[in-house]
């Protein structure tokens, strides 16, 4: 999931806050580094989360950035937060698919489910919904 970062100078380090995240923030002594421990703080901030929060559009949060507080001059960097909450479902399917499914699966090293995941991500993307 994709979220928006605010960065700033403060001193001699850049401070990283993410307000979809509960205003998750890290800071580094570089702007990358800074970047780099902000995506970390997310992802072990949403590992506990039920599900994960909808991100704002950037639009959204400049919009709101007095009520929000950020720094005038922070930046906006967008951060890419690995965090999969999975499920277990069941699934009936034809078994003359599931007798060829073989065949595709070596891409995915034999896994099932991302296969199919990965097929159900790509058509929600082509129908221009966000996960």
């Amino acid at each position: 999931m994709e979220y928006i970062a605010f960065i700033n100078k403060e001193n001699n380090m850049y401070v990283a806050v993410v307000p979809d995240l509960n205003f998750t923030s890290s800071y580094g002594a570089t702007f990358h580094e800074a970047v780099h421990n902000i995506v970390e703080a997310s992802e072990l901030y949403c590992e506990d989360l039920k599900t994960l929060p909808k991100p704002s559009s950037l639009e959204e949060l400049m919009q709101k950035k007095d009520e929000l507080d950020l720094e005038k001059d922070a930046i906006p960097q967008l951060i890419n937060v690995k965090v999969e909450k999975l499920k277990r479902i069941n699934v009936m399917m034809r078994s003359d698919i599931i007798e060829v499914l073989p065949e595709r699966l070596v891409e995915f090293n034999g896994n099932r489910s991302a296969y199919f995941q990965h097929l159900a991500i790509k058509d929600l993307q082509n129908h221009n919904i966000a996960v």
